[in-house]
């Protein structure tokens, strides 16, 4: 304890919005800009087959979608360790029997492009509080599209046969994560790939929903 209080007071955490000084308890966001994040008022969306739950508490709205942005396409890493700390305190509420994280696969191609997986970076940062594991076993083997523009006609057809599980998934209840749900065909693809692999319950936690 006392180790961890010493490195904070030569490195002090600060607020990835607005850059202030965080106290220990805080998640690398301060508390004034943690009250002022759009919340939404219900973590839960609706139940979208095969997906048991389905949840982000977070709005995607100002400062949220500019930080998520900055995260995904320009590498302020910084926001996934404080981005995972919500998703970790809000857990709970989605369900208490979650035995394994999966991240939204990347195609191989536009990681290398990217440098990173965004959803590997929330799902590294949420193992360490959760000490779940992280699985490696469903790849992204068709580039499609961005989603983003495309109505859910466009988006179903667009992500046709687009994962594939690598072996079988022994685990009760994935959950799998992302930094934005929009319609969540995504996560529905993925989840009927991962229950065919053997899971035996899937549910999708994101950092904000449109």
């Amino acid at each position: 304890m006392k180790i961890l209080q010493f490195r904070e007071f030569l490195i002090p955490a600060r607020c990835v919005f607005c850059d202030t000084r965080c106290h220990a308890e805080e998640p690398q966001i301060c508390s004034g800009c943690l009250v002022d994040l759009p919340w939404h008022e219900q973590l839960t969306g609706t139940p979208l087959k095969p997906l048991q739950a389905i949840a982000a508490p977070l709005e995607y709205a100002f400062p949220v979608d500019a930080a998520l942005k900055a995260f995904k396409f320009h590498r302020r890493l910084e926001y996934g360790p404080a981005f995972a700390e919500l998703l970790y305190r809000v857990m709970p509420q989605l369900t208490q029997d979650i035995d394994a994280l999966l991240p939204m696969p990347l195609h191989w191609r536009r990681q290398a492009l990217r440098g990173f997986n965004q959803a590997e970076e929330l799902a590294r940062a949420l193992r360490k509080r959760s000490k779940l594991p992280v699985l490696q076993s469903v790849r992204r083997v068709r580039a499609t599209p961005y989603q983003s523009g495309l109505d859910a006609a466009a988006r179903r057809k667009n992500l046709q046969d687009a994962f594939k599980a690598t072996a079988a998934i022994n685990a009760g209840h994935v959950l799998l994560l992302d930094d934005v749900i929009t319609t969540g065909e995504s996560c529905r693809r993925l989840a009927r790939v991962v229950l065919d692999a053997g899971a035996e319950r899937v549910s999708a936690l994101a950092v904000a929903r449109t």
